[in-house]
């Protein structure tokens, strides 16, 4: 199955949040990563989801697991 990419517009429609809660949250890995396709930003349906269902320190967790991981690898 396609994953579905959804614009910060698309985003704040699921979590109703301002657009410098989200960036401010994802700056202190409280919030999933954007992932940029051709300068523009996305983020995954799957991820949001997940943000939802588990909240914000399972996903908080999850992003500290993956920067740990590619500082060991730097």
């Amino acid at each position: 199955m396609k994953e579905r990419l959804l614009r910060r517009k698309d985003v704040q429609e699921i979590v109703p949040m301002s657009t410098a809660a989200i960036y401010s949250k994802m700056k202190d890995l409280k919030f999933p990563k954007v992932h940029k396709y051709g300068g523009t930003a996305f983020w995954k349906l799957s991820e949001i989801q997940e943000y939802i269902e588990k909240g914000e320190n399972y996903v908080h967790q999850k992003l500290l697991k993956q920067k740990d991981k590619l500082e060991k690898v730097s």
